[in-house]
């Protein structure tokens, strides 16, 4: 009898992404883009037209804008100031490939589409890192993600 052994299934973007996602409208304030994130703590939105990404605006870029002032703030739109160059993932994309992305681009929320390409969530490095803090291994599994206890091999 031979044994065979059981390698243990990777963790996707689906498992660890944050869902729904925050997002704004390309139109909206850099004001009021900024208030969103105050009171719901989080660090990045996603600008989304039609269901469909169109940019990311993370909290660094709006502190580049605040020596022009609270006015400025107000006027100038998230579209001035996102992050448009943006690649999405689908939600079965293995943690590696979206932390390949965010290290290709340079950025540290990537998000997440369905088959149809519509906005379904967004990983970010603070996704990535709980669900590596909660493996207690080298490889994430599916049930460390979401917060189990690690898989025996």
């Amino acid at each position: 009898m031979t044994a065979t052994a059981v390698r243990p299934s990777l963790v996707v973007a689906g498992e660890v992404m944050s869902t729904p996602p925050l997002a704004v409208r390309s139109d909206a304030s850099v004001w009021s883009a900024w208030t969103l994130m105050v009171h719901r703590g989080v660090r990045h939105l996603l600008v989304v037209e039609n269901g469909h990404c169109v940019g990311v605006l993370d909290d660094r870029t709006i502190f580049a804008q605040w020596p022009l002032g609270p006015a400025a703030l107000h006027r100038r739109s998230v579209a001035a100031v996102m992050c448009a160059a943006v690649s999405c993932v689908p939600a079965t994309s293995e943690l590696r490939a979206v932390a390949e992305v965010m290290v290709r681009e340079g950025v540290d929320a990537v998000p997440v589409v369905d088959d149809d390409g519509m906005t379904v969530g967004v990983v970010t490095c603070t996704d990535i890192l709980a669900a590596v803090a909660r493996s207690g291994r080298n490889e994430v599994t599916p049930d460390a993600a979401r917060g189990g206890a690690p898989r025996s091999t």
